[in-house]
């Protein structure tokens, strides 16, 4: 694992990469250069979007992989869409349609179901 250093370890400031350096001919150039979302995120928000994307999507797959419940893979879901100033997508599948044509498990049509009673019916 290769460790990230965000912020600098003498005053806290935000680092910045400044050089990038061709291994074959060792041409240089430097410039602050901004670092890509997904490098920017914390370690723990980075393994589990590894994880999401080999298992793709499927929730069920990331709960065996982590031994965690599904209210906590849709809590870093969350969590990994705010570190992201990503919005989830709002669809209006019908839960049930969605488990008939196998793309929603019976598990997340409730929590759709459970979500929708909470923010009101869409």
């Amino acid at each position: 694992m290769i460790k990230k250093i965000k912020n600098c370890p003498i005053c806290g400031g935000e680092m910045v990469i400044s050089e990038l350096r061709c291994k074959n001919c060792d041409l240089r150039v430097k410039k602050d250069f901004i670092p890509c979302e997904f490098c920017q995120l914390p370690e723990e928000d980075y393994e589990f979007l590894k994880i999401f994307l080999k298992t793709e999507g499927k929730i069920t797959d990331i709960e065996k992989i982590l031994g965690v419940s599904y209210p906590t893979i849709k809590s870093k879901i969350e969590h990994l869409l705010n570190s992201l100033n990503l919005k989830p997508y709002e669809d209006s599948i019908d839960p049930i349609d969605g488990i008939a044509e196998g793309k929603l498990t019976v598990d997340e049509a409730i929590a759709i179901l459970k979500s929708r009673k909470k923010g009101g019916a869409k």
